[in-house]
């Protein structure tokens, strides 16, 4: 449950459905709207599988750590340890560094899109 959530977020939901509306296609064309409804399909699909992807792997090393060494407890504060500990010392700063472009992009969707809600 935890995945659906970090994968599908209400204000993303929003927002994709503003930029489908702004895309300018000819609406009184059917061939051409069931065209552009297919590519915003693929579209959607491809960017929540490509996100599913991501949570799945950092779900599963922080599991395969837990089983490797029996530790009880991964939460935000000591998660580096467990990435230091399974892929070297570079790992907790691609966790750092993807910590950070994560809030910068929750930051700037919830932003556009709070813009196209109001």
């Amino acid at each position: 449950i935890g995945l659906i959530g970090a994968v599908i977020m209400p204000h993303n939901l929003f927002l994709h459905s503003a930029l489908v509306q702004s895309r300018k296609i000819n609406r009184h064309n059917n061939s051409k709207v069931k065209e552009a409804n297919k590519y915003f399909a693929i579209e959607a699909g491809v960017s929540l599988f490509i996100s599913f992807l991501i949570n799945l792997a950092v779900v599963a090393t922080f599991a395969y750590y837990h089983l490797k060494t029996g530790s009880s407890d991964i939460v935000l504060n000591n998660a580096h340890f467990a990435l230091q500990e399974s892929f070297g010392t570079n790992a907790k700063y691609i966790w750092a560094i993807g910590l950070m472009a994560a809030g910068q992009s929750s930051t700037m969707t919830g932003t556009y899109a709070g813009q196209f809600v109001m």
